[in-house]
């Protein structure tokens, strides 16, 4: 399939100067700088549109982008293309590599203001169009200042294989999903050149400078999301497939990535064929891996959606945000926690009843500590079901004042005695009331429930954390030593009570000592 179109009138008529500005060193060839930059002949690098890059291919029938910058008004695009003597007004096409609001929010205002048409992968344009769901356009991230929320228009759907001429350029879309539902890669093949602009199929060129994945991988690649839960709209498989796909093809002259990093010596976009498979290759290895975890472990993400994570062991999704964890053992059914007030018994029913479980009344409460976010529900289920309560020692008489008066309330050293399943609990200190995790054995892996200590860091759950630490109950070095203490544990499954991003229960490799060290080089650093 060939897509065409005539451009609109220009209203500069200099076009680009000869003298346009390349950055190029005789043994590294054009370097991906932090400046707009020519990288060869008809082919220019935006270099202050972080955190994404714009690529703007220049033809004899207007301009071309790859990919818009984060912000609508498109001012640092504009003002760097005038820099290098490009016209905006001339921009006849956007060609967007996937729908991340930092890649897409500046295509409609060239839309608007120059009549350029929106090129987009069909698995993103709904949500291009819709402007939501917010984590399909920012996946986990937040919102960069000044990227309020608007739709972009897709003129052009692409499902891949098209050719896409204008003027001079013949640009074939590749469809490579798997970082996003619609991700695109374009191929530009003019003269004796072939330049891939990738988008976050590839993020950079250099294999140390990538974002750490969930296992602790260093990757060139944008594979983060196929660790992330199903509505960040990553996904494993299509990332494998798109870059086996990607690997039958010829190496491209250069490699344009999405991100560049500026921050370290700065990457040719001159590809040997040997790099172009090193990249593809390490990519091939980490998505098989985490393939084979999936479908060995379960895709086991704390994501809202009710899911048994091992035989017995369910998540039944979230009251108020906070997870609602219970175990069905021998000798009854036993929930973690008592979140969002009443109701709780009716939430517990429902979530079982999806999963085939039939309704039993709850054995037993364990808590995570004796606050209010976990004990709110906590009256109104055990004068409804009789229910026992396991309570951190330290909070034991604010537990029983808070239970009907005929409730049976031990502290966690009747677990023991009781012999219900294999748990060891662990008394934490340092953020809120009395907190307590619990180590059970369980299906042969081990499980942690460990309520809010530790946070899996991120921008959400670290001022929560900070803002705690502060409250009564929080103590910062008390909280250091709890993470000692848990150090000396390796979890299979690790149980928060609030899940960040819907994070897997599963832990690989290091990452329960990585989570660990996270929260002492957020809490130092403060």
């Amino acid at each position: 399939m060939i897509l065409s179109g005539a451009g609109v009138a220009c209203w500069w008529r200099n076009g680009a100067p000869n003298n346009s500005r390349v950055v190029v060193d005789q043994d590294q060839g054009p370097l991906l700088l932090s400046k707009p930059v020519k990288l060869a002949t008809g082919i220019y690098l935006l270099g202050e549109t972080q955190p994404s890059a714009v690529y703007v291919i220049e033809t004899t029938d207007g301009l071309v982008l790859v990919d818009s910058g984060p912000k609508p008004d498109a001012v640092a695009v504009t003002r760097q293309m005038m820099r290098l003597g490009l016209d905006p007004t001339r921009v006849r096409a956007v060609l967007l590599t996937h729908a991340h609001a930092d890649h897409s929010f500046g295509a409609m205002y060239f839309r608007r203001a120059f009549g350029a048409r929106i090129y987009a992968g069909s698995g993103d344009s709904r949500v291009l169009r819709s402007g939501s769901p917010s984590e399909a356009l920012f996946c986990n991230f937040p919102p960069t200042a000044g990227s309020k929320i608007h739709h972009t228009a897709v003129d052009v759907e692409l499902s891949g294989g098209e050719v896409i001429e204008r003027g001079d350029a013949r640009i074939r879309a590749l469809a490579t999903p798997g970082h996003t539902l619609g991700s695109m890669c374009y191929l530009l093949e003019r003269d004796d050149l072939r330049a891939l602009f990738t988008g976050d199929v590839v993020l950079s060129l250099s294999s140390d400078l990538g974002p750490a994945t969930a296992i602790g991988v260093q990757s060139p690649l944008g594979t983060y999301t196929t660790y992330l839960a199903p509505r960040y709209r990553g996904s494993a498989r299509d990332y494998l497939s798109s870059l086996r796909m990607l690997r039958e093809l010829p190496a491209p002259d250069l490699l344009l990535p999405g991100h560049p990093r500026h921050d370290r010596t700065p990457q040719s976009a001159r590809v040997t064929p040997q790099h172009w498979r090193e990249i593809l290759d390490l990519g091939i290895g980490e998505m098989e891996r985490l393939l084979a975890r999936y479908e060995n472990d379960g895709a086991s993400f704390l994501d809202g959606i009710p899911k048994e994570l091992l035989t017995g062991l369910y998540y039944l999704g979230d009251r108020n945000g906070l997870a609602v964890y219970c175990l069905h053992a021998p000798d009854g059914l036993f929930l973690f926690d008592a979140p969002g007030g009443a109701g709780l018994l009716e939430f517990v029913e429902s979530r079982l009843h999806q999963l085939g479980v039939t309704s039993v009344h709850p054995t037993a409460v364990l808590l995570t500590s004796c606050g209010p976010e976990t004990t709110s529900g906590l009256k109104d289920l055990v004068a409804r079901t009789g229910c026992q309560v396991i309570a951190p020692g330290a909070g034991l008489e604010l537990v029983k004042k808070a239970c009907p008066p005929e409730t049976v309330v031990h502290s966690e050293v009747a677990l023991r005695s009781a012999a219900w399943f294999s748990v060891q609990p662990v008394p934490l200190r340092g953020r809120g009331l009395a907190p307590m995790a619990y180590l059970i054995n369980w299906k042969g892996k081990t499980v942690l429930v460990s309520g809010r200590i530790p946070v899996k860091v991120n921008p959400i759950a670290l001022p929560d954390l900070v803002s705690s630490l502060a409250a009564p109950g929080g103590d910062n070095d008390e909280y250091i030593d709890s993470l000692r203490q848990l150090s000396q544990f390796q979890p299979d499954l690790w149980l928060p009570l609030a899940p960040i991003h819907g994070q897997n229960a599963n832990l690989y490799g290091n990452e329960w000592q990585d989570r660990l060290q996270e929260n002492v080089i957020a809490l130092m650093g403060l």
